[in-house]
């Protein structure tokens, strides 16, 4: 009997630490989750809003136009969550508020519309050419956005923690980020 319990508590301690092994490893190279400080990318995304990311999808895929990413600049301690606006070598400007790359209008429908009506004069971003290897990112709430306009410069993609897939709490704004 002894012996058998000794086993089974054995047992039981292998399947803890094999479990939290797992947890760690798919916690630190494949799905983390995040918190938004701040309204940077409002009204996609709010204060306090709890985010599910996903760390492996960039080394599988590209990075593309319009996904929300969490930054890690490397002598920063914060994480910011911005869009992938230009990618490189695009030709990126903002006039009235509307964005162009390589001098085509692009429709954000994720932007509040009245607000980008209101502060339109306040929208402007001459055009630049994002470098080869690097991205330019903005936060919907472009009015009050530290991005790559105004202090996060060009993002390097080893700068990029990972792709958003979603909002996991709170529940009433449970929804999949596109």
């Amino acid at each position: 009997m002894k012996i058998r319990k000794k086993e089974s508590s054995w047992q039981t301690f292998k399947i803890i630490v094999y479990s939290f092994t797992i947890a760690l490893i798919v916690k630190i190279f494949i799905f983390s989750p995040f918190i938004v400080q701040g309204a940077s990318m409002q009204p996609t995304l709010h204060n306090h809003d709890y985010l599910f990311v996903n760390k492996a999808s960039f080394h599988i895929s590209s990075i593309n136009r319009g996904e929300v990413v969490i930054i890690k600049k490397q002598n920063d301690p914060k994480y910011y969550v911005k869009r992938i606006i230009g990618l490189p070598s695009d030709n990126v400007n903002l006039t009235n508020g509307n964005l162009y790359i390589n001098g085509k209008h692009l429709a954000e429908n994720y932007l509040n519309d009245h607000l980008k009506n209101v502060y339109k004069e306040y929208l402007q971003f001459n055009q630049v050419k994002v470098p080869s290897g690097s991205y330019l990112v903005m936060g919907d709430n472009r009015l009050n956005s530290k991005d790559s306009r105004n202090g996060l410069g060009y993002i390097k993609q080893s700068e990029i923690v990972g792709k958003v897939e979603g909002v996991f709490f709170p529940f009433d704004r449970v929804r999949i980020i596109h």
